[in-house]
């Protein structure tokens, strides 16, 4: 789930709102709580609005109205002095980086508002003679002082980054670098993991190391980086939003290939999205009037239908478009191939591409067939343009990759027509559980939330992201297993991050499971904790046996793909490197009760855990008793451990409620 905002989602955030916070003027200043910081603006043309701030977090303008305090803290005080009723000039990110800038006019110089969104972060006020004013967070270090009266320094960042690389210092780079290929885009690209693995996986090589690399793979890698750089130079983005199963995984400025397996939406507004997304999240939301842009979940929803309709629509013209283009290629196949052997063969020659083009240009007056099909050519991201005509006599242009053959180009095509196809029932899934949801909102006329701190629903919970797997939490970690190897292979695709940890139990037809944030100091009881439920939930529940060995890595040791020549089975996992075994674990669960207010929560996992958050657990092990049956005895159980007047809350508890926790037949340990 989304905790931040990434330099690429702040560069796509900064290119939408900076035209309407340009040229406003500096209203008013408030403070929420913590961590909360609103600036208000105005604007002649337009109608106030307010720009949201959370340091270390997110920036944005936000359409919810929140809660402001009745007296301000020194700080805004002091802020309201020095910039308010003054005019915003500029606003823009530094660089890549994770850092915002707003320049406010004063006489002949600016005050400067600079915004650091990574680790913790700070706001920091810059007087007109560049040095500091106040900060929300004074610190000193080794190569920078916030500190009042100091001059502020930028924090230390790459001069070489994604918007200013050219082939040549990409090919520089990958010739001196050894190591993880992710870790040489990360420091080349200065994007962060999530966006070097996506053009790692764009550009489908198989080395894993960048002294291994190829000459084609090279090549991908260049051209995928200057594609992406064009769009984010260009401001090119196409924000999509991520479900799994009705839940926002991400929401992000671009399709990202980690994500195809989920349901996906486009979205006109990447500011809004993230606006509704964060404000929602808030612990103790002050929402007191509705905006008319958010006046209700109703509009949600009725948005929400169309965007998946337009989605739908898109995927069906996918379908269409995608095989069409295919089938054209192999209509023209003689000048295709014809041109993309010209070109490839003088480049071989180290003809220059200037006279490559000039030649193309005089075949083209000669009317010469396979001349007259191109109609642009990119030597910086290796593709050509042709112009074809299809059945209808109705011209088309398709962009090709002249380093593929036109079968190899073709495939990608149908297989894009095929991909569009695949996700038809998905789409329509998707749209009939909002038109019921857009049916249940008008009934009873619901609306955003309004309520300083919402009132938890009887014998009805809200259900965190991560209950749709196997999961339990240790020391604060959340821990998520798989269910079936689909979702397995979902887990390490969707949610296995950088800073994680993987298990897997020694045995056939095991969970995938992964800590998150695993690597920030987790204890020996912990580790083997999880190692007990790794073994939980495998096979070796089904077989009776209660002891088994499980191991752990960490992220850049697990791959879905095998190496060059090697074939991995379906449902299996590569681990590259050494493996950190936890040796002769014994099975050991059990299912507990967690009583709130007005609802009882089932968890489950190892006993130790699940003794330390509840007194009401049942401990079980492999056993002859049926899941459907074994889940009777156990709500029994349950029962008998509460006090008569909770025991409604774990009453109105069904079957599917308990049954996930319940790794198979089983018998109850007795207490």
């Amino acid at each position: 789930m989304k905790t931040n905002l990434s330099s690429i989602d702040l560069a796509a955030l900064v290119a939408e709102i900076r035209p309407k916070i340009v040229d406003s003027w500096v209203n008013n200043i408030y403070s929420i709580g913590k961590n909360l910081l609103i600036l208000r603006f105005r604007k002649s043309t337009e109608s106030p609005f307010e720009l949201l701030i959370e340091p270390g977090k997110r920036i944005h303008i936000t359409n919810y109205e929140r809660k402001k305090p009745a007296t301000p803290n020194n700080k805004v005080l002091s802020m309201r002095k020095h910039i308010r009723d003054l005019p915003v000039k500029n606003f823009y990110q530094r660089k890549i980086d994770r850092v915002v800038v707003l320049e406010i006019a004063y006489k002949d110089s600016y005050y400067k508002l600079v915004i650091e969104l990574f680790s913790d972060g700070n706001i920091i006020l810059i007087g007109p003679n560049d040095k500091i004013i106040l900060a929300y967070k004074y610190r000193r270090m080794r190569d920078r002082d916030i500190h009042p009266g100091k001059e502020y320094i930028f924090p230390p960042s790459s001069s070489i980054n994604i918007t200013n690389l050219d082939e040549e210092i990409i090919r520089e780079k990958f010739s001196d670098s050894k190591g993880k290929i992710v870790a040489v885009l990360n420091k080349l690209l200065d994007l962060g993991p999530t966006y070097s693995k996506e053009i790692l996986s764009r550009s489908e090589i198989v080395s894993r190391n960048a002294e291994d690399l190829q000459e084609d793979e090279v090549n991908k890698l260049c051209g995928e980086i200057l594609l992406f750089q064009k769009t984010v130079n260009g401001s090119d983005y196409e924000p999509v939003r991520y479900l799994d199963e009705g839940e926002i995984v991400d929401i992000t400025p671009i399709s990202l290939l980690r994500y195809e397996d989920l349901e996906h939406e486009d979205i006109s507004s990447f500011n809004d999205e993230l606006d509704e997304f964060f404000s929602l999240l808030e612990e103790e939301p002050e929402f007191v009037e509705d905006r008319s842009q958010v006046s209700g979940k109703l509009t949600k929803y009725q948005r929400t239908l169309s965007n998946q309709e337009k989605h739908l629509e898109k995927l069906k013209n996918q379908e269409i478009d995608e095989k069409r283009k295919g089938d054209m290629l192999y209509s023209y196949f003689t000048d295709i191939e014809e041109l993309l052997t010209t070109i490839l063969k003088a480049r071989r020659s180290d003809v220059p591409w200037e006279e490559i083009l000039a030649k193309l240009s005089i075949a083209k007056e000669k009317k010469i067939p396979s001349a007259m099909i191109l109609e642009r050519l990119e030597p910086k991201t290796k593709t050509i343009v042709v112009k074809l005509l299809d059945e209808t006599e109705n011209s088309e242009l398709i962009e090709l990759d002249f380093t593929k053959t036109i079968t190899e180009s073709a495939n990608l095509f149908y297989e894009k027509a095929k991909k569009g196809r695949r996700k038809v029932p998905g789409a329509l899934k998707a749209i009939k559980r909002t038109k019921k949801q857009i049916e249940e909102t008008a009934s009873t006329k619901e609306t955003i939330v309004k309520e300083k701190e919402s009132t938890p629903l009887v014998a009805k919970r809200p259900k965190k992201w991560y209950e749709k797997f196997h999961w339990f939490v240790c020391q604060e970690h959340v821990i998520i297993g798989g269910t079936d190897a689909k979702v397995n292979e979902r887990i390490l695709k969707t949610y296995l991050d950088d800073n994680d940890l993987f298990f897997h139990a020694d045995v056939h037809g095991a969970p995938y499971v992964v800590v998150k944030d695993g690597q920030s100091g987790l204890s020996e009881d912990c580790i083997n904790e999880i190692a007990a439920f790794a073994l939980n939930y495998s096979s070796l529940w089904k077989d009776g046996k209660l002891v088994g060995d499980v191991y752990h890595v960490l992220p850049d040791q697990v791959s879905l793909t095998a190496p060059s020549g090697q074939f991995l089975a379906k449902g299996s996992v590569m681990i590259y490197g050494e493996k950190n075994y936890s040796k002769n674990i014994e099975i050991d669960h059990a299912i507990g009760i967690v009583l709130n207010e007005n609802y009882a929560q089932v968890i489950g996992g190892p006993v130790k855990t699940i003794g330390s958050l509840t007194e009401i657990y049942v401990q079980i092990k492999p056993g002859d008793i049926q899941k459907g049956k074994i889940v009777r005895e156990v709500k029994e159980k349950l029962l008998k451990q509460c006090q008569e007047k909770e025991q409604y809350k774990i009453d109105a508890l069904t079957v599917n409620d308990i049954l996930p926790f319940i790794p198979g037949d089983s018998e109850v340990i007795p207490q």
